[in-house]
Formats: C-alpha cells, sequence, structure tokens
C-alpha cells in the first residue's frame, strides 16, 4: 500500500510524556487501588509512571484525565485548595463569552480561580502603559504549586487557547516564560508552545502584543461546552512549527521509505548547508536526530494502534534494517515492547 504524503502526515500523532500522566493523577486524595485501576482502564502500565522515558498515546492521556477528574470529582486534579466540580469550566467559559473583552474574560477566569484557592493564579501587568505588550506572570500560592511541572504547561496552554477561541483568532503571543527547572523539558515547552522557551527565575508567564487584552470577544457561550471538551486534546497537541523546523518535518514525513534522509541529503534538498541546518534547529533546542526519532516514534505508534501490520512491515517502513532494530528502539521511546504496547493502546 502506498500512501499519499499528506495523508500519512495526518497519521502523525504525537505521543505524551509518562511524566505528564504521573502529575496529573499525583495530587489527587484517592487510595493506591483506585488510581492503579484508573491507570489501567487508560491503557497505561502504572510501572511506568515509575521513569521519565517512556512515552503515551494521547488517546490513553485524555482517557486518564477523564477518569481522573471523575474519580476526585475535581477538574484542576487536587492542584487548589478546593475543588473544582466538573462542569465548572464549561460554565465559566460561557460567563467569558459574555464578556466585552479578553481582558475582562481573563480576569474572570482568575477570579473563578480565587474562589477555590483563596488567591489569583496571576498577575497582569501593562508597565509601559496601553501601548506596551501585555505580560501575565503566574502567582502560584503554595509552594507544591510553585514546584508543580504539568500544571504551569496547562494553565498557560489553556489561556492561550481559551483567549484564541473567545476571539476567534490566535493571540499574538510573543514571550513564552518557564521556571530553570524546566529547562531540561525544553523540547516538549517547544513542542507544546510552538517556539522557543524562555527559563529563569520567573514562576512562568506570557508576553502577547499590545492590545491583546482589548480584542472584543465574539464567541458564542452555547459553543462553551464543545470547546471545553476539545481542551484536553488542544493542551496535549503540538503548536505547528514554523520555519526550517516546520520544512524538516514535511520532508521527513513525505520520504520513503519514511523519514530515511541522511541530514546531509535533508539540508541539501532544504537548500543550505548541514552545518546551516543544524544551527538552526538547535536555536530552537532541536536536533536533526531528534526530529527523525520523534517522526518515526509517533508513526509508530499510531501504525500499531490503528492497523494490523506487523512488526516486520513496520519495521520496513520506518527504515530500520531488521524488526529486532524497531524493537529496541521502540522500547527506549515508549519504555514497552511494542505488542505489550498494542495490546494496551487498541
Amino acid at each position: 500500500m502506498t500512501e499519499n504524503p499528506t495523508v500519512l502526515r495526518r497519521w502523525i500523532t504525537p505521543t505524551i510524556p509518562v511524566r505528564f500522566a504521573r502529575e496529573l493523577t499525583d495530587r489527587l486524595p484517592l487510595a493506591p487501588e483506585i488510581l492503579r485501576r484508573i491507570h489501567r482502564r487508560a491503557g497505561i502500565d502504572p510501572r511506568l509512571l515509575e521513569a521519565d522515558g517512556p512515552r503515551i498515546a494521547p488517546l490513553a492521556y485524555r482517557r486518564l484525565q477523564r477518569l481522573a477528574v471523575g474519580a476526585a470529582g475535581d477538574e484542576f486534579l487536587g492542584h487548589l485548595a478546593r475543588p473544582v466540580p466538573p462542569g465548572m469550566t464549561a460554565e465559566l467559559l460561557r460567563l467569558m463569552a459574555h464578556l466585552p473583552s479578553t481582558g475582562h474574560a481573563i480576569d474572570a477566569a482568575g477570579r473563578m480561580i480565587r474562589v477555590f484557592d483563596g488567591a489569583l493564579p496571576w498577575r497582569i501587568d501593562q508597565a509601559d502603559g496601553p501601548a506596551g505588550p501585555v505580560r501575565l506572570q503566574l502567582t502560584p500560592r503554595t509552594a507544591a504549586q510553585g514546584d508543580a511541572l504539568l500544571m504551569p504547561h496547562l494553565i498557560l496552554l489553556g489561556l492561550i487557547h481559551v483567549i484564541g477561541w473567545l476571539a476567534g483568532e490566535a493571540p499574538p503571543l510573543r514571550r513564552v516564560m518557564l521556571p530553570e527547572r524546566f529547562a531540561a523539558l525544553a523540547a516538549e515547552s517547544t513542542f507544546l508552545f510552538g517556539r522557543p522557551v524562555e527559563h529563569g527565575a520567573t514562576p512562568g508567564g506570557l508576553e502577547f502584543a499590545p492590545g491583546s487584552f482589548a480584542l472584543p470577544v465574539t464567541a458564542r457561550p452555547d459553543r462553551a461546552g464543545a470547546f471545553t471538551r476539545r481542551l484536553v486534546e488542544l493542551m496535549t497537541a503540538p503548536t505547528a512549527p514554523a520555519g526550517t523546523e516546520a520544512a524538516l518535518r514535511h520532508l521527513l514525513a513525505a520520504t520513503r521509505p519514511f523519514a530515511g534522509l541522511s541530514e546531509t541529503v535533508a539540508a541539501r534538498a532544504l537548500g543550505m548547508s548541514r552545518a546551516t541546518l543544524a544551527r538552526r534547529l538547535a536555536s530552537s533546542g532541536m536536533s536533526f536526530r531528534g526530529i527523525r526519532d520523534e517522526l518515526r516514534r509517533d508513526l509508530a505508534c499510531s501504525l500499531l494502534r490503528r492497523t494490523e501490520l506487523s512488526l516486520a512491515d513496520i519495521a520496513d517502513r520506518l527504515d530500520f534494517s531488521e524488526p529486532s532494530a524497531f524493537q529496541r528502539a521502540f522500547r527506549q521511546w515508549t519504555g514497552q515492547p511494542p505488542a505489550r504496547w498494542r495490546r494496551l493502546n487498541r
């Protein structure tokens, strides 16, 4: 079977680091046996949660999120002082859709969180006046909130997507700032935000172009429920890369065997030297080998989940010399052999 490259690219569903799944349930006041049952129902082997290297399918992560919220009765999964009842996010979005501007809506969201946590979750700063950039900085109430890895990603990504939904267009984002401890996750952050992320002493924040919080709200309140159901997917999907990285991903995805180009040949096809390609990718915290492995890993997961292809056929499509080489690589990528991963994620 020969696939159209454009169709095949749509099959490449990015996988999710298991550390995100681990933190998703870390703060829930649930008995260990209930947590194990939730992970098994989501299709995640609880033993994988003890390491940082494995990857899981997005479907398993989203299933885990739904099960965890249902079991704990808390849409914020134990990160606030009081549980946020299921359905509260959709109700809040309906309210926000009635407000005149994105700034008013973000203020309303902050006040809602304060009801459940006793403190505002972020501070908005326009130090240079209305004509200057808008900066939003997280203000964690407790040390546990400040140490969390997943929550800052989800709050900041959630704000970006909510503003885009409210205004009907993506907000003009200029900078993404995360604490220094996130530097080890630079590739994941770049993947999620679609741009290099700055690391420093900040608790985490965003900088938008001037006027971003004065955008009129155009969203319809009756669409809030549908958008809420999409939020988990949006916050775990990649923001489309731009420039050299996007061009390389498209080139590798269109190659047969899949991603079967050397760095030198790929650079030549993109009209640049190998050194120039490496330098441009490095400026975004990426590398040729890293991107090539990501594409092969995620297509392998998709083929295992969605087809009946044998391991030998999948290895051949991904340009591995033999099935055993593919199986070794897949175990490094996900922490599981491909046959077991397929059973858990079908």
